[in-house]
């Protein structure tokens, strides 16, 4: 997921497109497979049908599931939006709400490292994800600088 400047107004944070494109033929194939697999189940030495389920969910989620991030300086809004086929949920947060951002590792076994937009209720919203400190500042300023809001990076550096 990368964030990209579409104009001086818009700005949008989602998949590269050939990623995208990638991810859907493979899971498109693993939806083909389930549906043969549910479509002959009646057979003796088919899979457990729940076997054929998963299968099918997984091509499902991958195929027509996305999540997408709008910044409009326009509307002054920041959309959130996460859809399969149909909107699973969609938020809208005015700028004008927003504190600032932040980048703060998330805690576990992994290191991963995650966005928060601040409210100025001092909600955290988190709406990005990272594997990679640098590529998580660089985006957090970037996001930042795009909606003129200061930005916080919580991320020790000298663990490195």
């Amino acid at each position: 997921m990368y964030f990209k400047e579409l104009s001086s107004e818009l700005a949008i944070y989602r998949q590269p497109r050939l990623t995208r494109l990638l991810l859907v033929l493979l899971c498109g194939f693993f939806l083909f497979i389930g549906l043969i697999n549910v479509f002959n189940s009646d057979e003796a030495k088919s899979l457990p049908i729940w076997v054929s389920g998963f299968i099918c969910w997984l091509g499902w989620s991958g195929s027509f599931g996305g999540y997408v991030c709008r910044f409009d300086l326009a509307k002054q809004t920041l959309e959130l939006k996460s859809s399969s086929l149909y909107t699973i949920f969609k938020r809208v947060y005015k700028l004008s709400d927003i504190k600032g951002f932040k980048a703060i590792p998330r805690k576990g076994y992994t290191h991963d490292y995650r966005l928060y937009a601040v409210l100025t209720d001092n909600t955290h919203i988190a709406f990005a994800n990272y594997k990679g400190r640098g590529f998580a500042v660089k985006e957090c300023i970037k996001m930042a600088e795009f909606v003129s809001k200061p930005y916080q990076i919580n991320i020790d550096t000298a663990s490195l």
